[in-house]
């Protein structure tokens, strides 16, 4: 076993393949310890359990689009608010219960559930 084992292990089920954080990276450092440019560069990602955006901003550096759900109103409003006020055009953020998510079309080639079980 390494001293500094990595802080997610990918696996691979017939649903298709979902990382798990076995161990928390230093806050702010998550999506480039997942691989950041590597892993989201052109995706489009769903981040579940949004809460501010703190996630969906990091990742939106990379990404194409990234949508922030949460059932929280409070939360969103503070990630709009930012979003807003970084004229951020790649995030979106929408209240809603990941429970009874309706997305329809949508298609995400990425998903974040980061504290969200």
């Amino acid at each position: 076993m390494s001293a500094n084992p990595a802080p997610f292990e990918e696996v691979e089920t017939p649903q298709g393949r979902f990382i798990i954080v076995t161990r928390h990276p230093r806050s702010g450092r998550e999506i480039e310890a997942f691989g950041g440019a590597r892993r989201f560069r052109g995706k489009s990602v769903i981040d579940i359990g949004t809460g501010v955006g703190r996630l969906a901003f990091d990742v939106a550096r990379y990404a194409r689009r990234v949508l922030g759900v949460d059932p929280h109103e409070d939360a969103l409003a503070l990630a709009w608010e930012r979003c807003h006020r970084e004229r951020r055009t790649n995030v979106e953020f929408r209240f809603a219960d990941a429970r009874t998510l309706e997305i329809g079309r949508a298609r995400f080639d990425r998903a974040i559930l980061s504290w969200s079980l």
